[in-house]
């Protein structure tokens, strides 16, 4: 076990109102203890438990929590730069933007797109992001959505399965074909997901009181 003692916290931001000023629970002249791992003590540092293996004095400057990001899509290839620019000029959005990353993404390597997503983590963390979540949604086919996935979960414990993020553009005109119950939705709800079958789920929704089917 090894412990940690920050002192000389200008401001520690706790987000509990009963430990500090405001709503954001900030405490001036703060100290925080850190024993294997776990925060122990957080507060003023004339109270702090400082019988600890390593010191760092903070010299005044803000401790808050990390950041979380619960929405991510970061399985992807291209950019929409050109869409940003016309939505800042005042054009309504348009979601066909969307299927302009698909066909990227689609035609982009495994590699290629972990080692982007990787490179966008790291620009997170060090930005004072701690937990982040990867959304799938960009290859629209179960090789791609399995595969996307399985570079989410490499990256992080919080991935989501988000197959029917869009009707793909050659299921355009089979809207209800993308989403029936055989075949492909099966596929995908077995490798991609928590091993869920179809007919398990069809059948929780359609008994559920809130379906009119």
């Amino acid at each position: 076990m090894t412990s940690l003692g920050l002192t000389g916290i200008g401001v520690l931001v706790t987000c509990d109102p009963e430990r500090g000023h405001g709503p954001l629970g900030a405490v001036h002249g703060a100290a925080l203890v850190v024993d294997d791992g776990v925060v122990v003590y957080a507060g003023p540092e004339s109270s702090a438990p400082l019988d600890v293996d390593e010191g760092v004095d903070l010299d005044g400057r803000c401790v808050l929590p990390g950041f979380v990001d619960s929405h991510a899509h970061l399985i992807f290839a291209g950019d929409r730069a050109d869409e940003f620019a016309l939505r800042m000029a005042g054009r309504p959005y348009q979601p066909g933007g969307i299927l302009e990353t698909v066909a990227a993404t689609r035609s982009a390597t495994t590699a290629a797109l972990e080692v982007n997503a990787r490179r966008l983590i790291g620009e997170a963390r060090a930005a004072g992001t701690t937990t982040i979540e990867i959304k799938t949604g960009y290859g629209l086919t179960p090789e791609h959505e399995a595969a996307h996935l399985g570079i989410a979960r490499s990256l992080t414990t919080e991935a989501t399965y988000l197959g029917a993020h869009l009707v793909p553009p050659e299921y355009a005109g089979d809207r209800d074909g993308y989403l029936r119950v055989i075949g492909r939705t099966s596929d995908i709800i077995i490798r991609g997901g928590k091993n869920i079958s179809a007919p398990a789920l069809e059948a929780e929704i359609t008994e559920h009181p809130d379906v009119d089917l």
